[in-house]
């Protein structure tokens, strides 16, 4: 329909009719923005909110969301609230329905995993009273077995993180702060530990590694991004019982350099797998994503640790897309999110720190529902924000890179991993105003 402007402003009919129109038409992006950048005019990632979770089932606000994680068959979403320490179940159409707690046992709830006949496994760390565990629930949300580590190698102080179970029913098991996978037979029973080898710290440089990660008040997150006051000393310390360690601002660990470096296990934050058993292990303290298939034989790695576009700094998550084949993974300290295609090919990234829709403070966890809906737990902001993205693939496609043989040094190889953004790729995309 084409309306005559000229027309329109003598025509009082004409008038209201061109007001509707355009009032029509700018009422989705008023609710849900929409932000991108433009090349020759087209953009390449478009991102809207499609909605943003921000109450607990009693209408309460959240507190510190640190992680998400979507059923798919059931279209529900789960997400850790770190403050209250609970699991809160979002229904279809993202209203809050029920919420798991102590009193079933959920008292210090990490991860979440759903199996293929709707059990729920919740990882949770150790608590004043409990060690770390696994609390395995039926589909009515009662309490059906939990798994313990400490009578496992090096189990003593395990505290499991993230969970998935692999094609042939093995659990694979991350940990807080700990190196390596720990993987289960589907009983619950120890198999061994997968442990990617990969150029870390020497164990004689922990003490200024751990002087270097310690709590960085400049760093600490404000309450707000306008010129509000910062948290008060109080909600300083209410923030650390609250949380763990893992989850507060630190400043970026040291990287490795030819005295400080050895070849190691490294710790992996975040674990995912696909429909074809393939298992994804992020590194927050490499900055890389560990690839195996389902055999456990690994394939290749990818990412690059900084500070700059392209980079990690402290990942925290990861989600792989198998329908538009990408892998989505959120920067911690960065407050974005990066995308790669699956061969590790580093494309486009989007966010930045900011408490507007659109943008993060912090954010630590990543899901995709049922829709293709990126979440996003946006730790800082107390919300989960549920995001459509959009973007074109940059050419040529990823060559997915072949099985190969470690190095001699012992070092996980990097083959398949872009060492240069891809030519066309590599800006950051911000909200823009409408």
């Amino acid at each position: 329909m084409v309306v005559s402007v000229e027309n329109a402003i003598t025509d009082p009919v004409r008038k209201a009719l061109l007001v509707a129109v355009v009032a029509a038409w700018l009422l989705p992006l008023v609710v849900c923005p929409v932000y991108g950048e433009e090349d020759s005019g087209a953009r390449k990632v478009i991102v809207r909110v499609v909605t943003i979770l921000s109450t607990d089932e009693q209408g309460a606000g959240l507190r510190y969301p640190s992680s998400v994680y979507c059923d798919l068959a059931m279209d529900e979403t789960y997400v850790v609230e770190g403050g209250e320490g609970k699991v809160i179940v979002y229904g279809p159409n993202f209203f809050p329905v029920a919420s798991l707690a102590g009193g079933r046992g959920a008292d210090a709830p990490r991860g979440i995993y759903i199996d293929s006949k709707n059990n729920l496994y919740v990882c949770q760390g150790k608590s004043a009273s409990r060690p770390g565990r696994v609390t395995i629930y039926n589909p009515a949300f009662f309490p059906e077995r939990e798994i313990t580590f400490a009578d496992m190698p090096e189990g003593e102080n395990f505290a499991p993180g993230n969970l998935v179970i692999g094609m042939t029913g093995k659990m694979y098991i991350s940990g807080l702060n700990t190196r390596g996978v720990m993987v289960l037979d589907d009983t619950g029973g120890f198999l061994h530990w997968l442990k990617p080898q990969d150029r870390i710290v020497d164990p004689k440089a922990i003490e200024s590694l751990e002087q270097a990660e310690a709590l960085d008040p400049e760093a600490r997150p404000t309450d707000s991004m306008d010129s509000d006051e910062s948290k008060t000393a109080e909600e300083e310390d209410e923030l650390k019982k609250l949380l763990p360690p893992a989850l507060l601002p630190k400043v970026q660990a040291v990287e490795p350099t030819e005295e400080t470096a050895v070849i190691g296990p490294v710790k992996i934050v975040d674990i995912k797998r696909d429909s074809t058993g393939h298992l994804y292990l992020l590194s927050e303290e490499t900055s890389k994503v560990y690839v195996y298939n389902a055999a456990e034989e690994f394939l290749f790695s990818f990412g690059r640790k900084g500070g700059s576009t392209g980079k990690m700094s402290r990942p925290k998550s990861l989600v792989i897309d198998e329908k538009r084949k990408a892998v989505f993974i959120v920067d911690y300290m960065r407050h974005t999110i990066l995308i790669y295609d699956l061969g590790g090919r580093f494309m486009y990234e989007f966010g930045g720190l900011g408490r507007a829709p659109g943008w993060f403070q912090y954010p630590s966890g990543l899901a995709l529902n049922r829709e293709g809906q990126l979440l996003v737990a946006d730790l800082f902001n107390h919300r989960v924000q549920v995001l459509d993205v959009q973007f074109a693939y940059t050419f040529p496609m990823f060559t997915a890179p072949e099985e190969q043989e470690p190095p001699s040094d012992g070092a996980t190889p990097d083959k398949g991993r872009a060492e240069e953004p891809v030519p066309g790729a590599g800006e950051i995309f911000q909200p823009q105003p409408l």
